[in-house]
């Protein structure tokens, strides 16, 4: 005989309990009665029905068609001695299709107020500053009790504003400057607060809405703070194990906004890998979780093979491990790069410590890397 379905009384009392007690499953489950793990499904079941979700939020994100938030749906199936029970009809996984879900964000934002122009500012025609920013999680919740630090989105969006701030100031004046967002700009992908595809579950702070906002706010801040030094600004955001699809939302948004403005170029195509190429220089920026330093290099060859031949400089760039990593690997340099982020509990948990920075680099045309800024946090 199977187990009934849970009614919509029971998973409200679930995530209620669980707000009340701050996230706590072992609280919530002791308030309730009932076993931790009968606790920990009646809560995963009251999040897919869309219980805490702003039915607001949810409607108009999935008006659009971007699949941000999964269309959940139930549905009434019956036993084989007749009795009934309701299924889970998940949603098909987003993302299949980057360039559908590019039109869809696209469309859904043409009508967004445009980037107000500004005199163009001098720099040398010969220097080129990156500024890499990998893995700022904005969304993410930690506790100074818990991991000895407290953060939040709000607390992110203010530390990131003075990290970078500071660090614009102290790096060379350049004719180009080039923001490389290397993945997991965005702690969740979806309201569910889980990674896409593993299901783990991440302390998130705040709705999704806000956290895809407060993502838009911080990257259209520091194209800003570069457009006041660099005579050209370009940006390119990459795909995270944790923003999948949100990504795209930022990208597009940020393409809108600076649509019509002479000085900024937004990188809005949907590949994994972008390879850029400034005189002597090639640059290639990726997340970091799909292809080990060996093997990206390797790739970079076979698949930019004149642009390999034409530079003397090369460097790859990517985040996810959050913290620094060097390498020389046949004729590039491999460079993983660290986070201003606090470890979460899982960090914790699993004892990892890395020092938090953001650093740029800037590049002589001809002569590759010619000064680097580092500023800590």
């Amino acid at each position: 005989m199977p187990t009934p379905p849970l009614t919509d009384e029971q998973c409200g009392e679930a995530y209620d309990a669980w707000v009340k007690h701050y996230k706590s499953h072992e609280k919530a489950a002791e308030e309730l009665g009932i076993p931790r793990n009968t606790f920990q499904h009646r809560l995963k079941v009251a999040k897919a029905r869309g219980f805490g979700v702003d039915p607001a939020i949810k409607e108009s994100m999935v008006a659009v068609g971007t699949g941000l938030v999964p269309a959940l749906a139930w549905a009434k199936t019956k036993n084989k001695d007749g009795t009934s029970y309701s299924v889970l009809l998940k949603p098909e996984a987003a993302g299949e299709d980057a360039t559908n879900i590019l039109d869809a964000i696209r469309d859904g934002l043409s009508a967004m107020p445009r980037a107000a122009p500004i005199s163009a500012p001098q720099g040398a025609s010969d220097l080129c500053a990156v500024f890499p920013v990998a893995d700022l999680h904005i969304g993410l919740l930690t506790d100074e009790e818990e991991t000895g630090t407290d953060w939040n989105g709000k607390i992110a969006g203010r530390v990131f504003a003075e990290t970078f701030g500071r660090l614009v100031s102290v790096t060379p004046s350049a004719g180009t400057a080039i923001l490389a967002q290397l993945g997991d700009l965005t702690h969740t992908d979806d309201q569910r607060n889980v990674t896409p595809q593993s299901g783990h579950q991440l302390d998130a702070d705040t709705r999704y809405f806000l956290i895809l906002r407060r993502a838009v706010a911080a990257m259209k801040w520091a194209i800003d703070t570069l457009r006041e030094k660099y005579p050209h600004v370009i940006y390119r955001g990459c795909r995270g194990n944790h923003d999948i699809t949100a990504h795209y939302a930022v990208t597009l948004a940020l393409t809108e906004h600076y649509r019509d403005v002479d000085g900024v170029t937004i990188i809005d195509n949907a590949g994994e890998f972008y390879c850029h190429e400034y005189g002597a220089n090639m640059i290639l920026l990726h997340h970091g979780d799909k292809a080990k330093p060996d093997r990206l290099v390797h790739f970079a060859a076979a698949q930019w093979p004149e642009m390999w031949g034409r530079t003397k400089h090369r460097l790859a760039l990517s985040g996810h491990v959050h913290h620094e990593t060097v390498k020389e690997i046949g004729g590039m340099k491999f460079e993983s790069l660290g986070t201003i982020i606090p470890r979460d509990a899982y960090a914790i948990g699993h004892a990892y410590s890395a020092r938090r920075a953001l650093v740029s680099i800037t590049l002589d045309k001809e002569q590759g890397e010619v000064s680097r800024a580092r500023v800590g946090v």
